[in-house]
């Protein structure tokens, strides 16, 4: 059974004010590489009016298991690619989007987790998973295979966020590297922020001033979080 986790937001200013979600960014192991350069995906956004004691209030809901996804954006679009999709597997007149279920390495001595998948580039998809030996520990791992640098133009590789009505999004990525392989190791935690980012769109991984709020998801912890955006700029847990 699929486990929902759910963030509900209440705008306790007095204006009506934007909010943006971002996950905490995973980390990312790419062996003969220097460091990756990650990229960041807002996974959800919306604006809301101030609340009241029955007032508005913006829902935020995901499906609490980890998705290795791969996009290959098929034409530059102007103001930039929003990478998501309806569904886990699809392609539009902008992009191809395939995406895995996957389960991170439990332990050094685990061989039963499905923690890793074959990216195939041409045309773009992911192998069933497998078990395989070595994966870094809480990891899932993408096997790039080996191809001509051109086959991997404008794909990234990473993980990816199902929302409850089914939409996916792209949470981070980063480019592959022909012949080698992707470790991805992401939690469910996300940042909570203010702003005017869209579902999908690159962001700046920002968790400078006040704002944004850390919120952690546990497997034994609590799966619904209600937060309070104060008139004084700042988040507090709701009652």
């Amino acid at each position: 059974m699929v486990q929902e986790c759910r963030i509900t937001v209440r705008n306790r200013s007095d204006q009506a004010c934007g909010f943006y979600l971002f996950q905490l960014q995973p980390a990312y192991v790419i062996p003969g590489a220097a460091a990756a350069v990650v990229q960041s995906i807002c996974v959800c956004s919306g604006n809301v009016a101030p609340y009241s004691s029955s007032g508005p209030q913006l829902e935020f809901g995901f499906c609490e298991y980890v998705l290795a996804g791969a996009v290959r954006e098929k034409r530059l679009a102007a103001g930039g690619c929003r990478y998501v999709c309806a569904a886990g597997q699809d392609e539009t007149g902008m992009l191809e989007f395939v995406t895995r279920r996957m389960i991170g390495t439990q332990s050094s001595a685990d061989r039963v987790s499905g923690n890793c998948t074959h990216l195939n580039a041409k045309p773009l998809g992911l192998s069933p998973c497998t078990n395989e030996a070595g994966v870094t520990l809480r990891s899932f791992r993408m096997v790039v295979p080996f191809v001509w640098d051109e086959d991997l133009s404008r794909v990234c590789c990473g993980n990816a966020i199902q929302h409850s009505d089914g939409r996916v999004v792209l949470s981070s990525f980063v480019q592959p590297v022909a012949y080698t392989w992707i470790d991805c190791a992401p939690l469910y935690a996300f940042w909570l922020n203010t702003g005017l980012y869209e579902e999908g769109e690159t962001m700046p991984y920002d968790r400078t001033g006040p704002v944004p709020v850390l919120i952690q998801f546990a497997i034994d912890g609590p799966q619904t979080f209600v937060v309070d955006y104060n008139a004084d700029g700042t988040f507090s847990p709701g009652e």
